[in-house]
């Protein structure tokens, strides 16, 4: 029995050390978001409301409807065009 010892203290430090750090999503919020950083996520998550929520906490003057929208016309809606093009229903 003492022989394996060992082997069993040397796999649970083998197991302990290879966790790493893990970061735990779920203990609040997600951090701001530069339009930088917006700019390089996957097209699924760019266009989130969560998202824009992010690039509002990033920018305090974008809480401000007005600058909102202004950032909409002026940022948002010509990089979803570079993003999801519009194609004629007929073309291929």
């Amino acid at each position: 029995m003492i022989r394996f010892a060992p082997v069993v203290l040397g796999g649970v430090l083998f197991v302990l050390g290879c966790g790493g750090d893990v970061v735990d999503e779920s203990n609040g919020p997600p951090p701001p978001l530069t339009v930088e950083a917006w700019k390089e996520l996957p097209i699924q998550e760019k266009y989130d409301a969560a998202t824009f929520e992010r690039l509002k906490d990033a920018d305090p003057k974008l809480k401000s409807p007005r600058e909102w929208d202004k950032f909409m016309r002026g940022v948002v809606v010509p990089e979803r065009k570079v993003d999801i093009p519009d194609t004629p229903s007929g073309a291929q």
